[in-house]
């Protein structure tokens, strides 16, 4: 009687730790090869291509709608489109798990977040090649509709 409880339970706590984990890897842009590791690059990218640079403010390991608006817009064909041609793309990323980021990307998101006032996330954030604000949403719905968002890009990009 106790070794069925005993499996029981072991199989059910591998079958929660399998989905757990499956779903945590699909919803992370840092390996997305659209996006810039380094601001400074971005910025000087955005500027020398005339492009508006895109920054998307999220805790990539913690924040549950920033996670959500990743799979439902930044994973999306639509923007995949939009963004490899119109935009400069920086993740500024303030994750609770501190190794997922260099301690410049750390400076440099902190700078960021002061000097845009970014209070909420997720928040994306267009800005020219001067920094200047050419739009901003924050914010995802329980919905989960990103068209809120895709109005501000496509808005940019035509």
């Amino acid at each position: 009687m106790m070794g069925r409880r005993i499996l029981t339970f072991s199989v059910a706590l591998l079958v929660c730790v399998s989905v757990f984990s499956q779903g945590e890897s699909d919803t992370s842009i840092h390996n997305a090869n659209i996006w810039e590791k380094d601001y400074s690059k971005a910025k000087l990218k955005a500027k020398k291509q005339d492009k508006p640079l895109l920054i998307f403010f999220t805790g990539s390991d913690w924040c549950g709608p920033c996670k959500k608006l990743v799979s439902d817009f930044f994973e999306s064909d639509r923007f995949k489109k939009l963004a490899s041609d119109k935009f400069v793309l920086y993740e500024a990323d303030f994750p609770r798990n501190r190794d997922l980021i260099s301690k410049k990307q750390r400076s440099d998101n902190n700078s960021l977040k002061i000097k845009y006032n970014v209070q909420a996330y997720p928040t994306i954030m267009l800005v020219n090649g001067n920094g200047d604000v050419l739009g901003r949403r924050k914010g995802y719905n329980l919905m989960r509709d990103p068209s809120y968002h895709f109005e501000l890009i496509e808005s940019l990009s035509k």
